[in-house]
Formats: structure tokens, C-alpha cells, sequence
């Protein structure tokens, strides 16, 4: 004869994250628990008010849980934890208004709201100090100050540096107009020789590890300008009166007019909200224009370097074969891209992580 199926007692409490149910089952054996579309599913075998039989029950939740849940099965009952998907209070367990006749309130874990709060602040506040204590136990850098001001100091110049650039190209653009194009390198060169090689010194802060920042993008950016400036634009002077110089310069100075202020006040543990999404917002547009920019700059140079053979180099014999540099300029303007490809995932990846959606916390 089949047996019958019956409901056990179920007590039930919460927090602002969880449920907890208990399950007035002993010797329970092949419990199977389940959430499906927000409603628990239960069954088992076990010693209830009924005796020995299979009992089995369904609570559809007031609000969204989580579907995975986690249980244990002790000798006089089982415990079930259920997630909240959003941290609050219910009013009620159930969707339904009316309480079930098998469900009522676990008083040895009962809180009401306000010292569920309590006890959440508690945890929160115990958390905390030992966070604290954890950190205390880290030795601290004895030259952290050091560095701080070190790097206080390097990003205030750059943003000084890169400012007269930009003010200065601003100004020309609205006095001189097109005009102020074609002898932009004349104008702001050696200011831009000056940034560009202090940005070395970002290779080098990366290396040793007085930054956290990755070495790579540092290292293409700082290689990838300065090939540009240095050996492209600096060594062929029909490029230096070449329009694409202004918009090379222009991109450069602004980006970097919202990244120095950036890290500088970062040095003294300052955060201007409108600056920090500036800086992880207008690199979207600005660095493939940047790069784009750069990319014409060599385009332009690729048949002057071809023309006077300027750094092209004959193997020895028995080869005896002229290497044009403009080759190199050719292969490097494939490599400019794939470095674009690395530096954009790279600015993506700090920009999710700066100015990703943060969950909030409700109570």
C-alpha cells in the first residue's frame, strides 16, 4: 500500500540577506530540495508528527531568491538557508497574504527589523576591525610618503607641461587659425621633446614597481609617441610643417590634461568624481584619433624616408641588400593598431573597474 504524503512544521526566520527554514523532520533520508521559478519544492522521507512517511510541502517566496539554497540534516531536524537576491526585509515569507497552516515563526532565531539591523551593523563593525587588524599586521613601507610625493611631484610637471601645450595650440588656433597648423612643431616641439622624454620615467616607475599599473601599455605608449615624435616628425623637416602635427599634439595634450590631475591627486588620496569619469571617458573618442593621427603622420612619411633614404642600411656581401627604413615605417604601421587593440582593452578594462555599476546596498 502506498503511503501517504503529508506536511511537516516548517519554522521560519530572515535577515536582511537570507531566509532560514526548519524542517521539524528526524531521520530524514533523501531530501530532495529544489527552487523552480521562485518557489521551493520539498520532499523527503522522515519522522514528523505523523510518524514515519514521506512529507513533502511548496512556499512560493514573497520576492526573488536566489535558486541555488544550501541544507543540512541533523538527527532531530533540517535546515534550510535560502539567499535573498536583493538585501531587504520582508514583510511576510510568502506570496500569498495568508499564512500556511504548516509554517509559523522560528523564535529561537527570530529578529524583528530594527535588531536584524542591529546585528547586521554589529557583523559589519566586527568586519571592519578585523580588516583593520589584518592591515596593521602588514609591515608598512617605510618610503611610502617618499613615493607618494615623488609621484605627487612627476605627474604635477607633466600636467604643467601638457597644459602650456594645449593653452598655447588653443590660442594659435583662434588668433592664426588654419595657419596655425603648419608650424605647430616649430611652436611647441622642444616643450613636447620634454614631456614626452620625462615619460620614461612611467616605464620605469611600472618596472621597479613603485606604481601597480601594468608594464605593457605603459611601455607601447611611452615607445609609440616618442618613435613618432623623435624619428618621424624630429628627423625629416618636410614632415614638421605638415598639418597632421597638430592634431598628433593636440590629441596627446588632451588626454593627458585630465590624466595627470588624475593620478596627482590620487597621491594625496583625493577623488574628484566628475575628473575620475572625465579621465576614464574621454580616452574613447581622443586615443583612436590620437593614433589615427599618428598613423597619417607616417603614411606622410613612408615616400620622403623612401625618396632620400634616410636610415636605410645595405646588408654586407655577399647579400648586398639595401633595406629602405620605410619598410620598417610599413611594418610598424601594422604594429600600430595591434598596439591600439591592447591599449583600448587595457583603458576598458580600468574604466569597468573605476566606473562599473556598483550594487547597492538596501536595507
Amino acid at each position: 500500500m502506498q503511503r501517504q504524503s503529508l506536511t511537516p512544521h516548517v519554522h521560519w526566520a530572515q535577515r536582511h540577506s537570507e531566509l532560514y527554514l526548519r524542517v521539524a523532520l528526524s531521520d530524514v533520508q533523501s531530501p530532495e530540495i529544489t527552487i523552480t521559478d521562485n518557489v521551493l519544492h520539498f520532499k523527503a522521507q522522515g519522522h514528523g508528527a505523523k510518524g514515519d512517511n514521506i512529507y513533502e510541502f511548496q512556499l512560493a517566496f514573497l520576492e526573488p531568491v536566489m535558486p541555488q539554497l544550501v541544507y543540512k540534516v541533523t538527527q532531530r531536524q533540517l535546515n534550510i538557508t535560502v539567499q535573498k537576491k536583493e538585501s531587504n526585509w520582508w514583510e511576510r515569507l510568502t506570496k500569498q497574504e495568508r499564512r500556511p497552516l504548516f509554517l509559523a515563526p522560528d523564535f529561537d532565531r527570530w529578529l524583528d527589523e530594527s535588531d536584524a539591523e542591529m546585528e547586521l551593523k554589529a557583523k559589519e563593525e566586527e568586519e571592519r576591525i578585523n580588516k583593520i587588524r589584518i592591515e596593521s599586521r602588514v609591515p608598512k613601507d617605510p618610503f611610502r610618503q617618499l613615493k607618494r610625493g615623488y609621484l605627487f611631484m612627476y605627474n604635477l610637471v607633466q600636467f604643467l607641461g601638457f597644459s602650456w601645450i594645449f593653452v598655447n595650440m588653443t590660442v594659435r588656433l583662434f588668433i592664426l587659425g588654419k595657419d596655425s597648423f603648419y608650424d605647430t612643431f616649430h611652436t611647441i616641439a622642444d616643450m613636447m621633446y620634454f614631456c614626452q622624454t620625462l615619460a620614461f620615467i612611467e616605464i620605469l616607475n611600472s618596472l621597479v614597481g613603485i606604481v601597480r599599473s601594468p608594464l605593457i601599455p605603459s611601455l607601447l605608449q611611452v615607445l609609440g609617441r616618442n618613435f613618432v615624435l623623435f624619428i618621424v616628425l624630429g628627423n625629416v623637416e618636410e614632415m614638421q610643417s605638415k598639418a597632421v602635427v597638430f592634431f598628433v599634439f593636440y590629441c596627446w595634450s588632451i588626454i593627458e590634461l585630465f590624466r595627470y590631475p588624475f593620478y596627482m591627486l590620487s597621491c594625496i588620496d583625493i577623488e574628484w568624481k566628475l575628473l575620475t569619469w572625465i579621465r576614464y571617458t574621454i580616452w574613447i573618442p581622443l586615443y583612436p584619433l590620437g593614433v589615427l593621427a599618428e598613423a597619417v603622420s607616417l603614411i606622410q612619411a613612408i615616400p620622403i624616408f623612401s625618396e632620400t633614404g634616410k636610415f636605410s642600411f645595405t646588408l654586407p656581401y655577399p647579400m648586398s641588400i639595401t633595406i629602405k627604413f620605410s619598410f620598417f615605417l610599413q611594418i610598424y604601421l601594422i604594429l600600430l593598431f595591434l598596439a591600439l587593440f591592447i591599449n583600448v582593452r587595457h583603458l576598458y578594462k580600468q574604466r569597468r573597474q573605476h566606473l562599473g555599476s556598483k550594487k547597492r546596498k538596501i536595507k
